[in-house]
């Protein structure tokens, strides 16, 4: 997955599978060509950039709120 606009793509993908039931891995894997647990990180990277906010303000918070601080700085 290339640099530009990684943040804006990774957003609009967590707007269009919300939820964790179903084949959402299925969709990680094959659309975007990731494991599911490098998209979390990689989703948690785009929710915090200026360009994720900029770009959807709403989910990247969403995504922000949804993991406790300590656990997606990797302090523990």
């Amino acid at each position: 997955m290339g640099r530009a606009g990684v943040p804006v793509r990774l957003l609009a993908f967590e707007a269009r599978n919300p939820s964790w039931r179903g084949d959402n891995e299925t969709r990680i894997r094959d659309e975007l060509g990731l494991s599911p647990a490098r998209y979390v990180v990689l989703l948690e990277r785009a929710a915090a950039s200026l360009e994720g906010m900029k770009a959807d303000p709403l989910r990247a918070r969403r995504v922000l709120n949804f993991t406790p601080p300590r656990i997606r700085c990797g302090s523990r």
